[in-house]
């Protein structure tokens, strides 16, 4: 357990990490089964592992939005996030833009500035971080 510490010595702990979070949701232009769908996944998670190979990913996966998820297989449905490191929201909106599905119209994304501030993943996202540049002044 974590003895008492002072305000100044929390403060102190904290990580400010200004990453992006990216949310993403399904369009009705969303068909899954379809050709296209498959084809479109496999973009989007190749996409995603470029992302992963630059260094740049920190984390990604769907998001239920009220719906089952199914684990142990990839493909569970069209609603998820990702999480980058980017120099400015502007570079993060860039590269939100690009995801398959978004840009064939499939889904819609939201870009938020998000700051890591607490956690195990911390040492992790500073590394990250650290090597894209990021600057991103967080105004709550």
């Amino acid at each position: 357990m974590t003895r008492h510490l002072t305000a100044a010595q929390v403060y102190a702990r904290m990580a400010c990490l200004p990453m992006f979070v990216v949310l993403m949701r399904p369009t009705d232009a969303y068909e899954p089964d379809s050709e296209a769908g498959r084809e479109l996944m496999r973009a989007h998670l190749q996409w995603q592992l470029e992302l992963e190979d630059e260094g740049r990913l920190f984390a990604a996966g769907p998001l239920n939005y009220g719906q089952p998820v199914a684990t142990g297989h990839p493909i569970v449905n069209a609603g998820g996030m990702y999480i980058i490191a980017a120099a400015t929201a502007a570079e993060a909106e860039r590269i939100a833009a690009r995801e398959p599905f978004g840009a064939a119209g499939w889904r819609t994304h939201v870009v938020c500035t998000w700051l890591l501030n607490e956690g195990v993943a911390r040492d992790c996202a500073a590394d990250v971080v650290e090597h894209f540049g990021s600057g991103v002044p967080f105004t709550g």
